[in-house]
């Protein structure tokens, strides 16, 4: 199986995007040649004034929304292998179907201010591309909804943006033998699997000292 990483904009992935409210579905991104939610994937789930709200909220706060996986058919187009979810809620908001509270007052995309509309619009989200034949692609998405193991964002960027800094700071925080009795107090994760790294880097960035974990199966 053939896999290749990508990454989108969100003002990419939402391009003609259309929504069902019918049939619950996200229908269509990437200017029509991404199918949001196929006919094999559950409906639309977020809609509950939470977790939808949730998703904005994280971007606007400048967290990461995890990564996508898409498979690519015979003919070139694409459909959604897990990230339906959030692509839908993305899509929703910026077409004004739902809204967030913004210091205490409800606001929808268009009546949000251009800096935050920009925000969300280029917002740079990474996704896996996989081709392959039918079983395949059905066991790999077995395997990143059931098996949980799936790469951890920290863990794909460690790799794609490896180089000395990311060698020191794996050194520090991604080794079990130097964590002490006090680390566990003020982080939460598994060392090994990149948490504590990910913690570091966000407190010393613009993550505001928070970090949010999603998980890949939504």
């Amino acid at each position: 199986m053939k896999i290749e990483l990508k990454v989108y904009t969100v003002r990419d992935l939402i391009a003609g995007f259309r929504y069902s409210e019918l049939e619950g579905r996200g229908l269509f991104g990437l200017n029509g040649t991404l199918t949001v939610q196929p006919e094999y994937q559950r409906n639309y789930l977020y809609g509950d004034g939470k977790k939808d709200v949730a998703v904005i909220e994280s971007v606007l706060a400048g967290c990461p929304l995890g990564v996508l996986y898409f498979s690519r058919l015979p003919d070139a187009r694409m459909e959604i292998l897990d990230g339906q979810q959030r692509v839908t809620t993305l899509g929703r908001f910026v077409q004004g179907l739902f809204a967030i509270k913004v210091s205490g007052l409800e606001q929808y995309f268009s009546s949000l201010d251009a800096v935050s509309r920009g925000k969300i619009l280029d917002t740079e989200i990474l996704t896996y591309h996989c081709e392959g034949s039918e079983p395949e692609i059905k066991k790999w998405f077995e395997t990143i909804n059931i098996a949980g193991l799936a790469l951890k964002e920290q863990e794909l960027f460690n790799a794609i943006y490896s180089g000395p800094f990311v060698t020191e700071a794996k050194k520090r925080f991604s080794n079990s033998q130097n964590v002490t009795d006090k680390w566990p107090r003020y982080l939460s994760g598994d060392v090994r699997r990149q948490d504590y790294l990910a913690t570091a880097l966000a407190w010393v960035s613009d993550g505001g000292g928070q970090r949010l974990h999603v998980t890949a199966s939504a």
